[in-house]
């Protein structure tokens, strides 16, 4: 397949530099889950808003960092998991899923552009780096990778700090 073609969702290819390597974790995460499947890119907005209408309820917060996790569920299915940094999962909603993001080492990449975009960066970052790379990823975890939304990140415009965090190993 020519580059041209590698990337179905524009017609040219993302830009992506490399990535720092971070160790991070074990981050203690809260939100609100859903399957991804066809139609996960009109659900994934929704659910984000129905999120946030909820910050109030969450006295354990911590910061102002969001986080959209994308986890291995079973039989192959992935799940979506729009969610903030908690201190505790005490005394939490029913409604809302738990999960902790692991200490890991990642590849951490700048994703530029509107958060509508993002799919692009995901691609190119799993499609074109991630097989040339001197890492691998670390599949021994149900967590495939994470959107980290930061401080400056702008909701109503849907731009600024945002990163996608791959777990990886180096490759042996």
């Amino acid at each position: 397949m020519s580059d041209s073609n590698n990337n179905l969702h524009s017609t040219q290819q993302t830009y992506i530099p490399e990535p720092r390597i971070e160790r991070s974790g074990p981050l203690l995460i809260a939100g609100l889950c859903q399957p991804l499947d066809s139609e996960a890119f009109t659900r994934i907005p929704q659910l984000w808003q129905d999120f946030t209408s909820q910050w109030n309820q969450l006295a354990q917060r911590v910061g102002e960092v969001n986080y959209g996790l994308c986890m291995r569920a079973d039989a192959g299915a992935i799940h979506y998991l729009a969610g903030c940094t908690l201190w505790d999962f005490d005394n939490l909603p029913a409604a809302l899923s738990r999960f902790v993001i692991p200490l890991q080492d990642y590849a951490v990449f700048h994703h530029e552009g509107h958060v509508s975009t993002i799919r692009h960066t995901i691609d190119a970052i799993f499609d074109r780096w991630l097989p040339q790379a001197r890492f691998q990823l670390a599949t021994q975890q149900s967590l495939h990778f994470f959107e980290r939304y930061g401080e400056a990140f702008d909701p109503v415009t849907g731009e600024g700090d945002i990163e996608i965090w791959v777990p990886v190993l180096e490759k042996t």
